[in-house]
Parts: structure tokens; sequence; C-alpha cells
């Protein structure tokens, strides 16, 4: 699997070791389900998460 940086991309993650590599799949898997970039839907992922342990 490669990983390419998208447009825009300001997040900064770096995906290292079998973890991130899993990690990074579920994401993938994620946006592909909902039709997002890779970096829509971690930003959708992150702000939902905040949102909801702001409350």
């Amino acid at each position: 699997m490669t990983l390419h940086k998208e447009h825009g991309q300001v997040t900064g993650i770096i995906w290292r070791g079998p973890d991130d590599l899993k990690t990074y799949e579920k994401l993938q898997e994620y946006a592909q389900q909902h039709n997002l970039t890779v970096s829509a839907a971690a930003k959708q992922l992150v702000t939902r998460t905040l949102n909801t342990i702001s409350k």
C-alpha cells in the first residue's frame, strides 16, 4: 500500500508501523464507504469525536 498526501492536507499525521497501517486502512475504508477523501474522512471523524466529548 502506498500512502499519498492529498491536496490541502495539513494534519501532519505520520503513519508508521503495522498498527498505524491498520488504522490508516480502516480510515481509508471508511472514506471509500462514505465517498470521501481520506483527509475529509479524518476531519469528519475528529470533528465528530471532539464535539461528542466536548459536551
